[in-house]
């Protein structure tokens, strides 16, 4: 982490830093009155700007930036710990802790940059919705609905990437509310279960539009649209980031609404209008394989990821009929984390021509590595255990096995990462 500070990370100006640091320098001179450009949310620039003060050099601030997302990572990991624990067994959470440290913290941490911060509160927000999908109906259900708003709309003023998953997760609630009435009782009037289920994406998506209120009153009092956002706006229908500048960034969609022709602004429509089903499949196609490529060359988690997924889909196929036996009770929750994973999958894929670094699909990551960790352990602990063939042998248990072939891994990896990845590889993109 040392070496990305002081070697790696010392141009302001990469990947976002020095944009990142004007937004808290215009909030704390304005007096928190200064708008947002609504390409970068508020609540980062907002964590930054504590720590301006005027007359302070860029690269004082700049420096004082750094060790704000250092001291933001050294909370962050404790309580990414807390969470694997609370689930998982000890050494499963040990080592997914080590491989958060190792492989993506330790390159991400000495940069000002909102991802990481991100990536907690978004992990948090996908574990109470599938909590919610899990045990719908209880006593104290209501709260954690509540809290689940809140965390969604606190990530989205961090990074507008949510609503994605918050539309997911509201179809696939309404869903399970809807298929527990009508499979039970079609004839009948809804009961209070129903009513129940239906209270918690309706206090979800409550507590999320109140908290953001504010932010998104003030985007429609000035650019017109509640959520507003250059990126979900504009770019995401651009085919380049060249075409980004010569559009509607060329002409101040940071400050208001784009001053171009209305048929010259990108949409949705416009684009599947202009381009053919193989222009199209090709952009999906070549999105996958830049995301493949861009992971596999990075700081060193894919291993852990890959692995994990080919252990997990092993053990899974191997005992299919088991696992949808467990998995049935909770069919709607298993629907939900299947198209959570897919859709952002393609989302990121698609966003590729516009920027294709690590920095989206790493949203993915801890909930990715959490899920599988999850099935292995707590949905089949015991088709762990391998017989052998031989009579009065012990059983080969996978489980414990799989975790000391990540510690061996991490032993070998974190040298290399300590002494030549870290100094030499960029963690900001």
């Amino acid at each position: 982490m040392r070496q990305q500070f002081l070697l790696v990370n010392t141009d302001l100006t990469r990947t976002d830093q020095s944009a990142y640091l004007q937004a808290a320098e215009a909030l704390k001179s304005s007096n928190y009155t200064a708008l947002t450009d609504r390409n970068r949310m508020p609540v980062y620039p907002f964590l930054l700007s504590l720590l301006y003060q005027p007359g302070l050099s860029e690269e004082a601030f700049f420096a004082r930036g750094k060790l704000l997302n250092v001291g933001l990572s050294l909370l962050i990991l404790p309580i990414l710990f807390w969470i694997f624990r609370r689930y998982l067994p000890l050494f499963t959470a040990v080592n997914l802790l080590l491989i958060h440290a190792f492989t993506l913290y330790m390159f991400k941490a000495p940069f000002v940059q909102a991802e990481l911060l991100f990536y907690l509160l978004s992990f948090v927000a996908y574990l109470l919705m599938c909590r919610l999908l899990w045990r719908p109906v209880g006593e104290r259900v209501w709260q954690t609905a509540v809290f689940t708003g809140i965390v969604l709309g606190v990530a989205h003023l961090t990074k507008a990437s949510v609503l994605p998953g918050l539309v997911l997760y509201v179809v696939t609630a309404v869903w399970q509310a809807a298929w527990g009435w009508v499979g039970k009782r079609p004839w009948q009037r809804p009961n209070r279960q129903f009513w129940q289920q239906m209270a918690n994406p309706a206090l979800v998506v409550l507590l999320f539009l109140i908290t953001v209120w504010p932010y998104i009153q003030n985007s429609r009092q000035q650019f017109g649209h509640y959520f507003y956002n250059v990126n979900s706006t504009f770019y995401l229908w651009y085919d380049s980031w060249d075409e980004v500048e010569a559009g509607t960034k060329d002409h101040d969609d940071r400050v208001g609404w784009p001053t171009i022709p209305i048929e010259e602004i990108p949409t949705a429509a416009k684009y599947f209008r202009e381009h053919t089903p193989g222009q199209i499949f090709t952009r999906f196609l070549d999105g996958l394989l830049v995301i493949l490529i861009v992971t596999t060359f990075s700081y060193g988690y894919a291993i852990y990821f890959w692995l994990l997924v080919g252990f997990a889909f092993v053990l899974m196929w191997r005992n299919r009929q088991t696992l949808w036996q467990k998995l049935k009770p909770h069919l709607f929750l298993t629907i939900f984390i299947g198209s959570y994973f897919i859709s952002y999958g393609l989302l990121y894929a698609w966003y590729w021509p516009i920027s294709s670094g690590n920095r989206f699909v790493l949203a993915l990551f801890s909930p990715a590595m959490f899920t599988l960790a999850f099935f292995l352990y707590r949905l089949l602990p015991g088709h762990l255990m391998l017989k052998n063939r031989e009579k009065g042998s012990k059983p080969l248990n996978f489980g414990p096995l799989l975790n000391w072939t990540y510690l061996a891994i991490l032993l070998v990896d974190g040298c290399i990462i300590l002494t030549v990845r870290i100094s030499t590889m960029y963690g900001g993109a």
